[in-house]
């Protein structure tokens, strides 16, 4: 029981303490930390420092997170897990929100874009000669649902009539009699996250592209990789994730109180998935051919951005813009339509997610 947790509890701080660690380098070039700079400010000394404090405060956060964390869950048990993860992701968004203050500050005293040309350039061929999305990759998270669901058929039959359908530390707290809803539920679970994540890599190829005006050409080709390796990236993210929730799928077919020694082995594939995904936005153009060079540099946007994360502009029709931070769209919050709308589709999922066990009694 004990062991459960703890590997649960590492598993989480070494993913949560890895994706810490590359924060500076999940934005677009001209962004540091939230910030927009200009593109001869990208390796200024200002934000090489913030960056260096930044890391530094995350391997203190990351050690003090699992030592504390640790000792929770061997007092505590393993439900007490969600708090110390809580408590690393605050801490990680309060150093990110520093180094933001300092750089915005550095920005403003000395005037970075002072003199500087600011510009927009757009890849019009993305239209007439869009990437190409991998479709065969499809395959493998859909065969990882259908190879589920045939091992749950199999089962069902000699399955008892009460089931275990909850595990804390190892063993299970919560039962529930024999039906499709509570002997399939992970299979469910499966199916929602693949479409999820698949509609998103099939999104990522009909986005916007973030065009450095700097280096047009160069920004436009690498673009085009960028999406082709993230749709590949978010596949093989459903792809483990899926292998992952057989095994917790198995843990309810096992119909024994103590198979939730089962439950780590959901959490590495994921884990797993989410590194691959990280690796492939950290990479994105972070060297741009030398040769180009435009004089341009991207606007300076930051009054329509909040903390470098939140966009608002009441002004700008658009639902959604791309994220300063990591990869995907925003809602733009300054418009009232998406953000009532946006939410009332949030509320929707949380309720349904809620309320899909019930359902399916």
């Amino acid at each position: 029981m004990t062991t459960t947790g703890l590997v649960a509890h590492l598993v989480l701080m070494v993913l949560l303490g890895y994706l810490a660690w590359l924060t500076p380098v999940l934005s677009a070039r001209s962004v540091r930390f939230g910030v927009r700079v200009p593109d001869d400010r990208v390796e200024d000394p200002v934000v090489r420092r913030e960056t260096a404090r930044f890391r530094t405060g995350v391997l203190v956060v990351a050690a003090v997170g699992t030592l504390a964390g640790a000792g929770l869950v061997l007092t505590a048990g393993i439900a007490v897990l969600p708090v110390a993860v809580l408590a690393v992701l605050v801490a990680w968004y309060l150093l990110y929100l520093r180094a933001n203050r300092v750089i915005t500050a550095a920005k403003r005293e000395q005037d970075w874009y002072a003199g500087v040309r600011q510009g927009v350039t757009v890849d019009t061929s993305l239209r007439d000669d869009p990437p190409r999305f991998p479709w065969a990759w499809l395959l493998l998270p859909v065969l990882v649902v259908a190879a589920t669901v045939v091992v749950g058929v199999v089962r069902y039959p000699g399955l008892p009539d009460v089931l275990p359908v909850h595990f804390s530390g190892g063993s299970a707290d919560r039962f529930a009699p024999k039906s499709v809803g509570s002997a399939f539920v992970i299979v469910f679970v499966q199916a929602a996250l693949t479409v999820i994540l698949c509609v998103a890599g099939v999104l990522v190829f009909r986005g916007p592209a973030d065009v450095d005006p700097a280096r047009p050409a160069a920004s436009a080709r690498a673009h085009r990789k960028f999406v082709t390796r993230l749709g590949t990236a978010l596949i093989a993210l459903a792809t483990l994730a899926d292998l992952g929730l057989f095994a917790a799928a198995w843990a309810i077919w096992a119909a024994s109180p103590d198979a939730g020694f089962l439950l780590p082995l959901t959490i590495a594939p994921f884990a797993a998935g989410v590194a691959i995904l990280v690796v492939v936005v950290a990479r994105r153009d972070r060297d741009p051919e030398p040769d180009e060079h435009t004089g341009l540099s991207h606007r300076d946007d930051d009054g329509h951005w909040i903390g470098g994360l939140l966009y608002r502009n009441a002004d700008d029709p658009s639902w959604f813009v791309a994220r300063r931070f990591g990869v995907g769209w925003t809602v733009n919050i300054g418009n009232r339509v998406a953000l009532v709308t946006c939410l009332g589709l949030t509320a929707a999922v949380v309720l349904f997610g809620i309320f899909l066990p019930y359902i399916l009694r």
